[in-house]
């Protein structure tokens, strides 16, 4: 929403598609004040006066509050305590000029073929796989984004903000991964640290990739294909292998305890797919969280349990097999909190009760927005934050789905009328539509794709039409 244009999908030439990169475009500079003037700062060997602007804020029912915004040079200050003498600045890609993408968007829908995507993603801020296919059968990915370049250090830590740390400018996206026409003859992203192994460590743009295990699944399956149909692509979406339960259902113990026995036992010959209808997908689940809760509390510090609330799959797994008897204890603990959540009788568990798909409205507890705008809820998903199917959860206590993959396309490059896509929860944004949630079944069900291209467009010619028209909704 917002973006003057189309984010994926295809022009007449080429399609494109695009998952997240990792770019830390963000930086915590620590600023000493002057003790005798605190409206200045140290930088550069002397003292700098902040930029400072005094803004009224209309408050409701009571008077104006005056404000003072001040400005270093690395950004807007977030922090003032000219008692302690600091100051804390704000340096962000999000805030820098071009930092909005806008006229990235225009331009990537104006592109004919891959040379002049490159003019385009010299514009391109946010971190971002650039997936194309055009129809003369190339193919290609490219990483994009603003990446800034630091006089010194990683950007993992708040710096002193006296000049010795400060961004000099941004890195050319050719610094930056990609492939074109793979000798393997297809490539992709899910997330994942997708920077080549020998890839030197002053030049890591971040340090919060994802786990690979979704990348892995799509690569295992397309590995072995020789030959991809729509309908298989519409099936990688929405496959729901658990790779991080595949290694937990190694860990399980040879001779479990009476308490972990009945959880061993339905893991044990289970199919590993985190499926909405699947009682053992939903024990899973329950256990791997209590795993998790009982992992942190072994190994992180009491007084840093307030900032560390999660422990990555990979971790987890390698620190469970030095420990069977936490995981015993998990097992036996999660077996008496899923009859606990999900009834007495096994049979009747199912993944889905718990992972329920909710949409509100981000202002529905304002009563007038929730009756304008209903919630669309009542059914289950199956998925996770692990399967290629990402449908994540949030660190409890709930079981709903947080986040997910809410737009896909599949695209035939040789025959576009082919090509499918869902938008999550429709079409429309008026709640009074027949199209507001009639996407919304197929997407929990993970099997009905909606057929796109119901008329088709040349970027140039639409985009040249919403701007003669003045379309601004």
């Amino acid at each position: 929403p917002g973006l003057p244009g189309i984010m994926q999908g295809d022009t007449d030439r080429f399609a494109f598609g695009r998952t997240n990169f990792h770019v830390d475009q963000q930086d915590l500079f620590v600023l000493e004040l002057d003790p005798a003037n605190p409206e200045r700062y140290r930088h550069d060997g002397g003292w700098k006066e902040f930029q400072r602007f005094v803004v009224d804020v209309a408050v409701k029912d009571a008077p104006a509050r005056r404000v003072v915004l001040r400005y270093a040079v690395q950004g807007p200050v977030v922090s003032y305590d000219p008692a302690r003498t600091r100051a804390t600045a704000l340096a962000s890609i999000g805030m820098a000029p071009g930092g909005a993408g806008a006229f990235a968007m225009v331009a990537i829908n104006l592109a004919h073929d891959w040379e002049s995507l490159k003019q385009a993603f010299r514009l391109h801020p946010s971190p971002t796989n650039f997936h194309y296919a055009d129809v003369a059968g190339n193919h290609g990915w490219q990483v994009i984004g603003f990446v800034p370049q630091r006089k010194k250090g990683d950007g993992l830590m708040p710096v002193p903000g006296d000049g010795r740390y400060d961004w000099t400018g941004y890195k050319d996206f050719r610094a930056l991964p990609s492939e074109y026409n793979p000798k393997k003859g297809w490539f992709a992203s899910a997330n994942q640290n997708n920077l080549p192994a020998n890839w030197p460590r002053d030049r890591i743009p971040a340090f919060s990739f994802r786990d690979p295990y979704r990348y892995d699944r799509i690569a295992d399956v397309l590995g072995k294909q020789t030959k991809a149909t729509i309908a298989d692509s519409v099936a990688l979406q929405h496959d729901t292998f658990s790779a991080p339960a595949m290694q937990f259902v190694d860990l399980l113990p040879d001779r479990p305890s009476d308490a972990a026995k009945p959880a061993a036992t339905m893991l044990a010959g289970w199919n590993l797919r985190i499926d909405r209808g699947s009682a053992a997908a939903a024990l899973f689940e329950i256990v791997w969280r209590d795993l998790s809760d009982r992992m942190l509390a072994a190994i992180v510090p009491e007084r840093a349990r307030g900032l560390v609330d999660e422990i990555a799959p990979s971790v987890l797994l390698d620190k469970a097999k030095a420990r069977p008897d936490m995981v015993d204890a998990a097992l036996a603990s999660g077996w008496q909190s899923a009859q606990r959540l999900l009834g007495p009788d096994p049979t009747e568990w199912h993944w889905g009760t718990l992972h329920q798909v909710k949409i509100a409205h981000p202002l529905a507890r304002i009563p007038a927005i929730a009756a304008a705008f209903p919630a669309i809820q009542g059914d289950g998903s199956g998925g996770d934050g692990y399967t290629v199917m990402a449908r994540w959860l949030g660190n409890g206590p709930g079981w709903e789905v947080r986040g997910g993959a809410s737009y896909l396309q599949v695209i035939d490059v040789g025959d576009w009328d082919k090509s499918v896509m869902l938008n999550l929860p429709g079409q429309s944004n008026d709640p009074r539509s027949p199209h507001y949630r009639d996407q919304y079944a197929p997407w929990i069900a993970g099997a009905t794709i909606f057929i796109a291209n119901q008329g088709r467009f040349h970027a140039p010619t639409l985009l040249h039409t919403l701007v003669e028209n003045k379309v601004t909704s």
